[in-house]
């Protein structure tokens, strides 16, 4: 016992006679941050893949590659090659994607050191990033959606993020994500505030701008509800006479448009305004509302034996109807 307990003693002396001698690095010295100004971190970040973009969620499934690249000369050795270390073994500016909700890394923690000190890590992120958004305009928006790096315990004296420009940041032109088309994008530092009272730590953002697709929305959403709102005028071509009929069609039309509200509820973002879409379809149901009203009304003129006011006013509803239509479309779709 005695002699292991001497030789644990001579083996923890000797190490820290290599250390004090600079014969082996000191693990304190590489895991602190160098002293010599501020590390620049020059960051390279491509997306590969953008799966979902989803209005009501408010936030976007994407594919990243992030390469962060910076020199600490307390690594530098006398090798030939790059030598690989764990990530946690060494000082590294512990950036964090502040947006995330989901998140897999695929790439092991490592880095490639060269001889020189220039540290590179690599890595494959893919999952969920939380962006809200601006959806008045839905389905005719534009969007920026941005993924925000931070090295949360640094400011930015401290510690700088840069755009690579060895490397090539972007994004890739084909995408998954089929109801986007993506219109331009940047990449630049960009200072992160924790809370609007904290100080800002240094920060990078990598941010594209999109424009959504609105075939989906034209030929799913919004020529259905032409159609069942023109369906609702067929009450005007008939005769007041037939009071049975024209009750019939408007509420045939009214169920229709609510069993059809309840199949694209799933596509309509959920927010606590009224969108383009929204307030489309809700002056759509009140023109459909309106033409129920208007058959109860020309049924009881003919009722009340003035037939010839009620064909009149239905030979007005005729033309009020799709003209009033028609602004509205125009309104809420066009402009």
């Amino acid at each position: 016992m005695k002699k292991l307990l001497l030789h644990l003693f001579v083996t923890a002396w000797l190490s820290m006679l290599l250390v004090a001698f600079g014969a082996i690095p000191s693990e304190s010295a590489e895991v602190s941050r160098p002293t010599t100004g501020p590390v620049k971190v020059y960051v390279t970040i491509f997306i590969i893949d953008v799966d979902e973009i989803n209005s009501a969620s408010q936030n976007f499934d994407a594919n990243v590659y992030i390469q962060y690249r910076w020199r600490d000369q307390r690594l530098a050795h006398k090798g030939s090659k790059s030598i690989v270390r764990p990530l946690d073994e060494i000082w590294n500016p512990e950036i964090q994607v502040v947006n995330q909700q989901k998140l897999w890394l695929t790439f092991p923690d490592i880095v490639k050191i060269a001889p020189d000190g220039e540290v590179l890590y690599r890595q494959r992120a893919w999952g969920s990033f939380s962006q809200p958004l601006k959806l008045h305009d839905f389905p005719f928006d534009r969007q920026v959606f941005s993924i925000q790096l931070a090295a949360v315990d640094y400011t930015q004296g401290e510690v700088e993020l840069l755009l690579d420009t060895k490397e090539e940041s972007g994004i890739a032109q084909e995408l998954s994500v089929a109801d986007w088309k993506v219109l331009r994008w940047t990449a630049e530092p960009r200072a992160y505030k924790p809370t609007p009272t904290m100080n800002a730590t240094s920060g990078f953002a990598f941010s594209f701008e999109a424009r959504r697709e609105i075939g989906y929305f034209i030929i799913k959403v919004i020529i259905p509800l032409i159609l069942i709102v023109a369906m609702s005028w067929v009450v005007f071509w008939i005769d007041p006479m037939e009071s049975g009929t024209q009750i019939s069609v408007a509420i045939t039309t009214m169920l229709t448009l609510i069993a059809y509200r309840f199949a694209i509820d799933m596509d309509l973002p959920k927010v606590s305004y009224l969108t383009r879409m929204d307030y489309f379809i809700l002056l759509s149901t009140i023109l459909v509302y309106a033409s129920l009203i208007e058959v109860i009304v020309t049924s009881t003129l003919a009722k009340g034996e003035k037939l010839s006011q009620a064909r009149a006013l239905d030979r007005w509803m005729c033309w009020l109807f799709p003209i009033t239509f028609a602004v509205v479309a125009v309104k809420t779709l066009v402009l």
